[in-house]
């Protein structure tokens, strides 16, 4: 989950020069003492509500403000050793890529780090405080925050973070432990399965890939839009629009427009579902028409039509999929017309802060030419469960 949500931390973790340098530094020291003083005066208050953990936990505005006024000052300071960390880690990670435009190395970091103090504190938010997020219905806290049994949760988790902070070496670390265990304890974990996936659940179908030619199709890929089982007549796994979405796709596939069809879809409805809807969606392909699971990928992931073709662009520029050989994006009527409309764009902006395709032609009521653009590999901690 650190991975998925805050790859700046483990990049640091796993740096040697860089993890000294900042567990060294004067000011970032101070802020760690800080937080382990807060961390441990939480931890031996009595009665705690979860409202009270979850301020005691996050990073203040000003906070914020200072340590990336210290970050600033310690990269100037060893400006050659964090050149060398960010052309060897940051920009080729892709991770970061909404920053690829600024060009000073204290900027980028600021960014980066800003961005993961904000993540962390709308996790503690979330799935500690119980603050409504974005889309309640599928991403709320699990328990009710005021009940007995989760504020004994918590403070189970509290202390023993103290009970251990000797080991936070690092100044966001109290805090970010705290935010990976409440997503813990609500069993959200949904960022981190299934990875690594070319070596899981797409390892046919990536090894499939490196065999393509590709001038023989039309198309490079057809991406059936995930559609929850969330109606009465739905199977608990999956869909009858889900069906019906791959059954169309499947006729695109077999007229050989395209190599791959890719399903899109994680675990939604209902809320904490052992299914997810990519997965289920290809298990029917296969078991309904006998298509081999080596022309048929999956994003386990997506919660979103606009996280949809995010995570397919990041299967298609880290699998080797031609990035300037068009696809196709195949779903319902009215899902189509709102994917060609104005308003997914628009949404995809305000919500991701990126537009993750070039749309071109719509070939039917169905069916919309697309390509991915580069923005995709930027992870996202603003959406926990699906960065």
């Amino acid at each position: 989950m650190q991975d998925r949500n805050f790859y700046w931390a483990t990049l640091v973790e796993k740096n040697t020069t860089i993890s000294n340098l900042v567990g060294k530094d004067f000011e970032l020291s101070n802020f760690l003492s800080l937080y382990k003083d807060r961390l441990n005066t939480i931890s031996n208050q009595n009665d705690a509500t979860a409202a009270q953990y979850a301020e005691a936990l996050k990073f203040k505005v000003d906070e914020i403000t200072n340590i990336n006024v210290a970050l600033k000052k310690l990269i100037e300071e060893n400006v050659t050793s964090f050149k060398s960390f960010s052309d060897n880690h940051i920009g080729v990670s892709g991770a970061f890529n909404q920053f690829k435009e600024v060009k000073n190395i204290d900027r980028i970091h600021q960014l980066i780090v800003q961005e993961m103090l904000l993540g962390i504190n709308q996790i503690i938010d979330t799935y500690c405080a119980g603050i409504a997020p974005l889309y309640p219905i599928i991403d709320s806290v699990s328990f009710d925050v005021n009940s007995a049994q989760f504020k004994l949760l918590v403070k189970n988790l509290v202390t023993s973070l103290n009970t251990n902070k000797a080991d936070y070496k690092l100044f966001y670390q109290p805090f970010l432990k705290f935010a990976l265990g409440v997503l813990e304890i609500n069993d959200r974990d949904e960022a981190g399965r299934y990875f690594p996936m070319r070596e899981g659940v797409n390892k046919a179908a990536y090894n499939y890939i490196k065999t393509i030619n590709w001038a023989d199709y039309d198309y490079s890929i057809i991406v059936v839009l995930g559609d929850s089982p969330n109606s009465s007549n739905d199977l608990p796994n999956i869909s009858l629009g889900g069906m019906a979405r791959a059954d169309h796709a499947v006729e695109l596939y077999k007229q050989n427009k395209a190599p791959l069809l890719v399903f899109t879809g994680g675990h939604l409805y209902p809320v904490h579902t052992p299914y997810s809807e990519a997965i289920e969606v290809r298990k029917y392909v296969m078991d309904t028409y006998n298509i081999p699971e080596s022309r048929l990928l999956v994003d386990p992931h997506s919660r979103h039509t606009t996280t949809n073709m995010r995570n397919v662009g990041r299967l298609i520029f880290k699998y080797n999929i031609p990035i300037d050989k068009k696809g196709i994006i195949s779903t319902s009527n009215t899902h189509s017309e709102y994917v060609s409309s104005n308003r997914y764009p628009t949404r995809s902006q305000a919500e991701m802060n990126h537009i993750p395709v070039e749309l071109y032609n719509r070939l039917s009521d169905f069916d919309i030419e697309f390509t991915s653009l580069i923005e995709v590999l930027h992870l996202d901690s603003s959406d926990p469960l699906d960065p």
